[in-house]
């Protein structure tokens, strides 16, 4: 009883340290232990568009500030991982990132519908 509970307490530190290790490409997209991932509920401007720059930076402020965790549905046209990204157990939403932007913005569906993600209100 005593070396689990030894055991776990040195263990735990590391435990602590678990999760995803992320940059913000730009205000939708991350890379993450060297994978680019895409935020499947957050549509953010371009960064050559109005507000991307401030987009990218809240959503750096986001992932830097906790621990990450990363809920994958699939991939994109381009290669990236589509997931929901979670820091401290709270998923990301637009409003942490800015108003809706980008191509998005004009979509009346959510783009992710086909991989069986429930769009939420914003």
């Amino acid at each position: 009883m005593s070396r689990t509970l030894a055991f776990a307490v040195l263990c735990w530190p590391l435990a602590a340290a678990a999760g995803e290790r992320c940059l913000a490409i730009d205000g939708d997209t991350l890379v993450c232990n060297h994978q680019k991932v895409r935020l499947t509920n957050v549509y953010a401007a371009e960064l050559n568009e109005a507000g991307g720059y401030a987009a990218k930076r809240r959503l750096q402020l986001i992932v830097s500030s906790g621990e990450v965790v990363l809920r994958p549905y699939g991939r994109d046209r381009y290669g990236r991982t589509l997931a929901e990204v979670y820091v401290n157990g709270r998923r990301i939403e637009q409003t942490d990132i800015g108003p809706r932007a980008g191509r998005g913005a004009n979509w009346n569906v959510d783009r992710h519908h086909h991989l069986g993600i429930r769009k939420r209100p914003l």
